[in-house]
């Protein structure tokens, strides 16, 4: 597989309060020899929502519209909203599959031929009825979806604060809920543990209040970027979340990021950062390839 550059967008290193984030992350992933780029025709530094979602690990993504309610529906947040085209101008992106739907990137967990998205999807498109979204969604993105309920104490309804990728068949989920609200946590595993090894965080100290934000990794090959909330890395939830990444990542080197500047906005490493895989043209799925594609995941959603 070809290695990703990373990007962010430069609101992240030219924005005071995230400066110092931006400069551990450009630090440990030189330290990784990981490349890295900035995206410089963007509204603000949340890249993962606005940047089209990768289909394929040969380079093939898809497009969207970006309008998030959370941003739209307030006037005097509007001028936040990226718009997806410019922040793509400067990229070669191979991009065969424009969903035409309102979208946005970090409700989007990809694990193989699934992915995973809150249910937020279905009131962001209203007008689209539920049966012709789900063919629509299966189609454009070449995957089964499955639907997790929205936890409504968070306003984007992002999948990737819930879940992450471990590889196609096993899934990380977040503890967040497991005892303030073992019921939703519950709820979750039953509608995961169908399509996936479910492997649950779990740390050996009591959870902080922003202990949600470990699962809001960026994996790059050597390393795990993991947000922490102390400077230093040093705090008790800090210490068992390290402990813990080392654990289902023992071939890896869990760099500890201090990202509390983002953590108090309701993200962390993960939504501030995309992966680039470059256009390789011959080894890139034609569109004759993609349709195929598409209609091996219809045909398998007709006969379960």
């Amino acid at each position: 597989m070809t290695k990703p550059v990373i990007y962010t967008s430069q609101w992240l290193r030219t924005t005071q309060k995230t400066a110092g984030v931006a400069k551990a992350i450009f630090a440990a992933l030189d330290e990784q020899k990981v490349e890295h780029r900035e995206l410089v025709n963007t509204n603000d530094y949340w890249c993962r929502d606005y940047m089209p979602v990768k289909l394929f690990d040969d380079g093939t993504y898809a497009k969207y519209e970006y309008r998030p309610d959370y941003l739209y529906d307030d006037k005097k947040e509007r001028k936040f909203i990226t718009n997806q085209k410019d922040a793509c101008s400067e990229l070669q992106l191979f991009t065969p599959t424009d969903m035409n739907i309102v979208f946005d990137g970090g409700n989007y967990v990809r694990c193989g031929n699934k992915v995973i998205m809150t249910d937020k999807i279905l009131m962001e498109n209203p007008n689209r009825p539920l049966d012709e979204l789900f063919q629509h969604l299966r189609h454009s993105l070449c995957a089964d979806i499955i639907l997790l309920p929205w936890d409504m104490d968070d306003k984007c309804g992002h999948a990737d604060g819930m879940v992450a990728a471990l590889n196609d068949e096993r899934i990380l989920l977040n503890s967040c809920w497991k005892h303030d609200f073992p019921e939703f946590h519950k709820r979750l595993l039953k509608l995961l543990d169908p399509h996936f090894d479910v492997v649950e965080l779990s740390y050996d100290c009591k959870p902080d209040k922003d202990s949600w934000c470990y699962l809001n990794y960026l994996q790059v090959p050597g390393a795990i970027l993991l947000p922490c909330l102390s400077e230093y890395a040093d705090s008790a939830n800090d210490r068992a979340a390290i402990k813990t990444f080392k654990q289902i990542f023992p071939n890896l080197e869990i760099i500890p990021i201090y990202a509390q500047p983002l953590i108090v906005d309701g993200g962390a490493i993960h939504c501030v950062t995309w992966e680039y895989i470059e256009h390789k043209g011959q080894s890139l799925p034609s569109n004759e390839r993609l349709k195929k594609r598409k209609e091996m995941v219809d045909t398998r959603n007709e006969l379960e």
